[in-house]
């Protein structure tokens, strides 16, 4: 008959015996892939290219890519291809904020933004294209109480923030081999 003592190892045994099992099941962090070849130490991003309307968007997006790849790896980056060993190039084509809810007084105070790019990182050591999304896309929500600020003032808002979150989905993306 069980004890509660024995019970208990059982479960200690249990615990540590389901450890071991995924120790060798192949699973790593997030953002820690090891998808890019050992030699991309340099890589090039330079200034995306914006087809939308809204005002250097592709400053605030390139900026935050960079970073972003910056703080993932030990990378350096630079703005153009000479002397790289990778290129990662985009093209905005997309900038979006529509209104999705209402407050009390039938005012929008809940915003969708979606940005949509056309991105590719090459190697250009063994010139090969390593990831390439002709349509990547992220969207988010955001809210933004009724002040009496028109969409453009959301826009300008959202930029920042949406830049930032765009920026994770691109590098997770190359570097994890999505």
């Amino acid at each position: 008959m069980p004890t509660a003592r024995t019970g208990w190892r059982t479960r200690v045994l249990l615990v540590l015996a389901s450890l071991m099992m995924l120790e060798g099941c192949g699973y790593t962090l997030v953002g820690q892939g090891a998808f890019l070849p050992d030699y991309i130490r340099v890589v090039a991003i330079p200034t995306f290219v914006n087809n939308t309307r809204r005002f250097e968007l592709e400053v605030r997006v390139t900026d935050a890519v960079t970073r972003e790849f910056v703080s993932r790896g030990s990378y350096r980056v630079v703005g153009d291809q000479s002397g790289a060993d990778a290129v990662l190039l985009g093209e905005i084509l997309a900038f979006e904020v529509r209104p999705i809810g209402l407050d009390r007084q039938e005012t929008a105070d809940t915003w969708q933004v979606t940005i949509r790019a056309r991105v590719t990182f090459t190697d250009l050591v063994a010139n090969k294209v390593l990831f390439t999304n002709s349509n990547f896309t992220y969207q988010d929500q955001f809210e933004f109480p009724a002040t009496g600020a028109g969409q453009i003032d959301i826009e300008v808002g959202s930029i920042d923030e949406i830049s930032q979150e765009f920026a994770r989905a691109v590098v997770a993306s190359i570097l994890e081999g999505f």
